[in-house]
């Protein structure tokens, strides 16, 4: 009973907030902090690191992003903020961008690394600048983006 009653009075205290948001982000921008999902490595992929490497890349830019940083040997990859993804019209401002982390094993001598699993977000940044002053902000993720981006590399590099 309490959690449906604090449930209810959040909803109402924070759908007047919401409210002006852009209708066209409003059922993929999800305020607050940007989660982390992740696909662990199908068997006869684990020990292919440069191959899951080369195709988390491969997906980033297939889906229209670009590199801003990685780091082969951390496993880590984040692309520049994307502001096409949803193009907003009058003041504001729509930006999302995709990290990806690779958990693995790293190599002994001799042998490749053994690839666990990967995680992938898409944090998202929304603004609403009027004559160059800021007057709303908003960080979350991007719940489309994070989804395609997901299934992609779940049908490439997950499980079967």
């Amino acid at each position: 009973m309490r959690i449906l009653i604090y449930t209810t009075l959040c909803a109402a205290i924070s759908a007047p907030l919401f409210a002006g948001l852009p209708d066209a982000v409003k059922s993929r921008f999800v305020v607050g902090d940007a989660v982390w999902r992740e696909i662990p490595i199908r068997d006869d992929l684990q020990g292919q690191y440069d191959k899951c490497w080369q195709t988390a890349i491969n997906s980033i830019l297939e889906s229209n992003f670009a590199i801003a940083t990685m780091d082969k040997e951390s496993g880590y990859i984040r692309t520049t903020e994307n502001s096409g993804v949803v193009v907003l019209k009058g003041d504001w401002v729509y930006n999302v961008q995709v990290s990806i982390k690779f958990t693995y094993v790293p190599a002994a001598a001799g042998q490749q690394a053994t690839v666990q699993k990967i995680r992938i977000q898409a944090s998202g940044h929304l603004a609403n600048i009027s004559k160059g002053r800021l007057k709303e902000a908003f960080q979350g993720y991007d719940s489309v983006v994070l989804q395609n981006v997901f299934q992609d590399l779940q049908a490439k590099l997950g499980p079967r």
